[in-house]
């Protein structure tokens, strides 16, 4: 570890691997996701493509989290935490922010390190870092994993200054059923959905903190959740969304965007007791 990154965290790491600092010891729940990941890496090492998602899917989701947190961090050295950062894809995008990831995949680490951003391995219920440490935290594509969600968010507003901002990107509307099929290959997954009235519910309600706004993503991109209006003409609807955006992805997002249902949604948080606003 350099001097920034110890002067980040509150306590010493249990271990250090491969210039790693680890703060939660393994167990079933990270037994279960390094499967996840190790599958994942294993694909995108041997085909550089993400099993789980297409790379035009991918790359719009992941545009529509880099936007909300370059509208609010506009200055370099602005201090990011990506909780859940996997390979390093959105920091990578903003290099002049002094950038820290935290995932419980060793093997995505290793590649998060490699460009450049601190990390370590740690649960967010093991929450390594001084508390009002950054000034903007990240967490895509985690919360609706998390065992304790309410604990975790607690956590997570702890590391961030007051008036500090808070970006996720969570599953919209997410149909669960496929998780408890028998044949599902991992024992945990996906635990729960959320939509913009449930996440605005979570932290305006519970922890009476303000949320700014929040976008729709994820139209696109082999997925094409195709609207009720159009269940019956679902089949050749997505073989015509399909054909388009091989040719061109912007006349597909504008037929995406008013045929289907989004995949994912962003919500930008503000860490202060205040009353919400509208977007």
């Amino acid at each position: 570890m350099n001097s920034n990154a110890e002067s980040c965290y509150k306590n010493l790491p249990l271990a250090n691997e491969d210039g790693i600092p680890v703060f939660s010891k393994t167990d079933l729940y990270i037994e279960n996701y390094d499967r996840i990941s190790e599958d994942h890496l294993k694909h995108y090492n041997a085909t550089g493509h993400n099993p789980f998602m297409q790379e035009d899917h991918w790359e719009q989701i992941e545009k529509s989290t880099e936007e909300p947190i370059n509208k609010y961090a506009t200055e370099a050295g602005t201090k990011i935490l990506d909780i859940g950062v996997g390979m390093g894809r959105l920091l990578e995008r903003s290099p002049n922010f002094s950038r820290f990831g935290i995932d419980i995949s060793h093997g995505y680490l290793k590649h998060a390190k490699n460009k450049g951003i601190e990390v370590c391995m740690s649960r967010i219920e093991d929450m390594p870092y001084k508390e009002r440490y950054f000034d903007v935290v990240a967490t895509t594509d985690v919360l609706e994993h998390v065992l304790d969600l309410n604990l975790a968010i607690s956590k997570i507003l702890n590391v961030v200054k007051e008036e500090g901002i808070i970006v996720i990107r969570v599953p919209y509307k997410e149909d669960l059923k496929k998780y408890l099929h028998p044949d599902f290959p991992y024992r945990l997954a996906h635990l729960r959905n959320f939509d913009e009235d449930s996440l605005r519910i979570l932290f305006e309600k519970i922890f009476n903190i303000q949320a700014l706004e929040w976008n729709l993503t994820g139209y696109r991109g082999g997925i094409f959740r195709v609207g009720a209006n159009f269940k019956y003409y679902a089949g050749i609807l997505r073989r015509l969304l399909n054909l388009v955006g091989k040719f061109n992805h912007n006349i597909c997002d504008y037929m995406a965007q008013r045929l289907c249902y989004p995949s994912e949604i962003n919500m930008v948080i503000r860490n202060s007791k205040k009353n919400s606003c509208e977007p």
